[in-house]
């Protein structure tokens, strides 16, 4: 095999020199070891920018985007109220340290988040909390526990965690063969159906949020009627849930399937349940609430017909290949 000589004097190689060579569906991908292996470094301009949420913005995105340093810099000492908040950000952001810190400037580097671990087990982290999540929501609502519901609507930090080491790794692999090869992805196209599944799974997320952040505000007990339709529709949305991921990391189409079609018994309780409130409400603010926290399970059992889309599209692609 022949390799570009334009190719191999803008990487600097030489006879000798190390390559990495992975399958990637029918091509192959290959880049110097060396490179690979090379510090991605990025620097923030702190004096261009307005505050330090904007600061935090670029570093979470460059987190994201799989940088191993970033620099903070500022051609003035950075006050103290400054530089405490930038600090914080390693909360934000799963193996983010602070590996030097002057009077102009802080820089983070991360240490140990990306290791060897699958995408599948990223994926299966954020089910986790997703499922447990809508649980717990879900329990606050039918035994009218407000205290449970405000604790769950603080878990919002720990999901946004997860979420982001996830899209850091998607874009590892994006970059990195290497890294891709650990991950074990075979075709730098189920990248896109990585990242369509994480993006859809975090919003199931947000719903389960958002269940308990309406009972949270709420104060109260639900109709008993009502919370009965609103438990059938959770178990329904969340067993669909649970198809969906399963159906995705196992390649089968037949547990995409069941998910698209529980999507209808999703609905007709749903429409049903309206009605009923409509029909029976006396009082409005209980009304209201229990109509938003239906449309929320509602909401994530699109996202999980949306996660069956995901499915199709990485089985078909596959059997396109395989013709």
């Amino acid at each position: 095999m022949t390799i570009p000589r334009w190719w191999v004097t803008r990487h600097e190689l030489s006879k000798g020199s190390r390559l990495f060579m992975a399958e990637d569906g029918t091509s192959l991908r290959i880049a110097p070891i060396d490179v690979l292996r090379e510090t991605r470094k990025v620097r923030i301009d702190l004096d261009a920018l307005e505050d330090t949420k904007s600061v935090k913005y670029r570093v979470w995105t460059y987190y994201m985007q799989g940088a191993d340093q970033i620099e903070v810099r500022s051609d003035e000492t950075i006050p103290a109220d400054v530089k405490r908040p930038l600090r914080e950000i390693r909360m934000d952001l799963p193996g983010l340290e602070v590996l030097t810190e002057h009077g102009q400037s802080i820089t983070f580097c991360v240490r140990g988040a990306d290791g060897r671990r699958r995408l599948d087990d990223l994926i299966l982290d954020i089910q986790r909390i997703a499922l447990s999540v809508h649980a717990d929501g879900m329990k606050a609502v039918l035994s009218g526990d407000a205290s449970l519901a405000a604790e769950v609507v603080t878990r919002e930090a720990e999901i946004l965690r997860s979420y982001r080491a996830m899209i850091r790794k998607l874009a590892l692999c994006s970059i990195n063969p290497e890294a891709a090869h650990e991950s074990g992805v075979k075709d730098s196209r189920e990248l896109i159906t990585y990242a369509l599944l994480a993006r859809d799974l975090n919003r199931t997320v947000y719903h389960g949020i958002y269940i308990a952040r309406h009972m949270a505000r709420f104060h109260g007990r639900i109709e008993e009627g009502d919370g009965r339709m609103l438990r059938s529709m959770s178990e329904v949305a969340r067993t669909m849930q649970t198809l969906a991921v399963e159906a995705f990391l196992g390649r089968d189409f037949s547990k995409a399937q069941r998910v698209m079609k529980l999507m209808t018994r999703v609905r007709n309780l749903d429409d049903t349940l309206s009605m009923q409130i409509l029909n029976q409400a006396k009082d409005v603010r209980r009304a209201v609430t229990e109509m938003l926290i239906a449309r929320e399970i509602r909401r994530i059992a699109g996202y999980t017909v949306a996660m069956a889309d995901a499915t199709a599209n990485r089985v078909f692609s596959a059997d396109a290949d395989a013709e």
